[in-house]
């Protein structure tokens, strides 16, 4: 009976240091929230602040900016890198659609898994079921270049678009604001789109100059060049080369080069005098407003506000060297 006790009180001391052992272990870690941030190509320049600001408001809240996408600006490539984060089952995603009608499905797939999607930048087409686009207006950006051009081209006259992608609805929807806004400014009929335009340079930034010395080339009376993304400013040795014989005539009004994005390389270029106007987005922005909606929906139920607009910058001569002292490396 004796050796009974003994054997049992053995055992309730085991079972008393095992659980002050277990009282002594922590907690198991929590999730740590992944997030993917999709651009449409992750060499573009255009998508360096993006990533800024999700990393930068990932690391205030504790999750992780996972940023990833195609090298090329193509919508396979990109539908691809969107298939592998959701065969992962990344927590959220937002994406910059190349193709907005074209990212449809996927992003219905995703929704579908339990992740939930926002778009920044650029948006995908109707009835993907997304939660909300964070950006630029991007028909009111196209009104204000258009606008802007017509100021620096007080006599009108024959012009060149320079877009991204055609199927991107953020590019199409600036073009439109941009014939939109040559209209409200009273000065539509003074300007006529060279034939084949909108020219797209796919996000190649040496394609979109060589569009351009193309178009001065097999347009000798052209007056003008809308940029509706900042891809050629991106080259800006070869811009210059491209506009040298344009550059007196840029001075006196006779020609315009108007573009979107104001990142340091596109300032110092209207500073230098190749470029009349820029209508600026703010792409940090959109990277840290991309990660607060992802993480407000899942952590707070809170649904994000759809759109998101998160606004424009106008910059000319006037005003470059303000935003070329606050401008990042």
């Amino acid at each position: 009976m004796q050796d009974v006790w003994r054997r049992l009180g053995i055992g309730l001391v085991t079972l008393v240091l095992i659980g002050s052992l277990a009282g002594a272990l922590p907690a198991r870690a929590a999730k740590v929230l992944t997030f993917a941030v999709v651009p449409k190509a992750i060499n573009n320049p255009f998508f360096n602040d993006v990533r800024r600001g999700c990393e930068a408001e990932a690391r205030k809240l504790g999750i992780r900016c996972e940023y990833t996408g195609p090298t090329v600006t193509e919508i396979q490539p990109q539908i691809q890198v969107l298939e592998a984060l959701i065969q992962r089952h990344v927590d959220g995603m937002a994406i910059s659609a190349v193709d907005g009608k074209a990212v449809v499905p996927v992003i219905k797939r995703a929704m579908a898994a339990g992740i939930p999607v926002v778009m920044f930048d650029a948006d995908a087409a109707p009835g993907s079921g997304r939660l909300a686009f964070i950006g630029t207006n991007n028909y009111r950006g196209g009104v204000a270049l258009g606008r802007a051009f017509a100021k620096g081209l007080p006599a009108g006259g024959r012009y060149a678009i320079i877009t991204g992608g055609l199927g991107a609805e953020n590019l199409n929807d600036r073009i439109r604001g941009v014939h939109d806004g040559l209209k409200e400014a009273g000065v539509a009929e003074k300007f006529m789109e060279v034939s084949g335009s909108p020219f797209p340079c796919n996000d190649d930034i040496n394609r979109a100059v060589q569009l351009i010395e193309q178009a001065i080339t097999a347009h000798p009376d052209l007056s003008g060049v809308v940029a509706v993304g900042g891809w050629p400013l991106f080259a800006p040795e070869a811009l210059k080369q491209a506009l040298k014989s344009k550059v007196e005539a840029m001075k006196s009004g006779k020609f315009a080069m108007v573009s979107f994005d104001t990142l340091k390389p596109e300032l110092q270029l209207l500073k230098a005098g190749y470029v009349t106007t820029l209508v600026g987005q703010r792409p940090y922005k959109m990277g840290a407003d991309s990660m607060d909606a992802l993480y407000d929906y899942l952590t707070k139920k809170v649904t994000p506000k759809d759109p998101t607009d998160t606004g424009l910058d106008i910059v000319d001569r006037s005003n470059v060297d303000r935003f070329l002292a606050n401008a990042g490396g």
